[in-house]
């Protein structure tokens, strides 16, 4: 997923109150999701991911037995969380993505993606106190990861997420580039077998950031090995 902003905000916000208008129409859930699905993939600052995730959960306001407006809600503002640089305002945002990702849980249990979700929220609040927060946060993380991939042990974006929390993580704590690079090529073979996914609006983020992100640790082995 990309996270850049490339249109203005009146131009994003008239287009994302289209698109919940759409969705409160008979048949237009579709249309709806797509539409802020094409939004969400053009923004990068704090304020433009928690608009759009604004608009999601307009959408799963209006669709409320549908899961992924709160689960793409709940992404888009973790996405901020971990943007965000006033740590002030990291943990409202995390306990805001929780509350969604609940619902979500809720109307979808036991679901691969959601986990993928609760696994971000857990790291985006170590940065408010790292020395504190640190290990249980990496712990939590790992869990959530790991009940992801006992759900569906073929879901790309645990393993980007494991080679994203491996790669960040000191050594001293079990952080590795090598297991990194591991966990990000595990992800992107799995990110092929989703292609199809492109046109629908089926979770498909990751992989343009698992391949950057491979190629990053594939240059600091190289450089590490001279």
């Amino acid at each position: 997923m990309k996270t850049k902003q490339h249109i203005g905000t009146f131009v994003a916000a008239t287009l994302l109150t289209g698109s919940v208008a759409m969705a409160q129409q008979p048949g237009q859930y579709q249309a709806a999701m797509g539409s802020l699905l094409a939004r969400m993939d053009t923004v990068e600052s704090v304020a433009g991911n928690l608009q759009v995730a604004n608009a999601f959960t307009r959408v799963a306001t209006a669709e409320k037995n549908q899961w992924l407006p709160f689960y793409y809600s709940a992404l888009c503002t973790v996405l901020a969380a971990f943007d965000e640089k006033d740590i002030t305002k990291i943990d409202p945002l995390c306990e805001q993505a929780t509350q969604l990702i609940n619902e979500s849980d809720r109307l979808s249990p036991n679901n691969t993606e959601v986990y993928c979700i609760k696994s971000m929220i857990a790291l985006a609040g170590i940065k408010v106190n790292m020395m504190t927060r640190g290990l249980e946060g990496i712990t939590t993380a790992q869990a959530n990861l790991e009940k992801s991939l006992q759900l569906d042990e073929n879901n790309p974006r645990a393993y980007f997420l494991m080679g994203q929390q491996t790669y960040n993580t000191p050594e001293r704590l079990g952080g590795s580039k090598k297991d990194a690079l591991a966990y990000f090529e595990k992800a992107i073979t799995l990110f092929e077998k989703q292609r199809d996914r492109a046109t629908t609006i089926d979770v498909n983020w990751g992989r343009k950031t698992a391949e950057r992100m491979a190629a990053v640790c594939r240059k600091q082995l190289q450089v590490a090995t001279k």
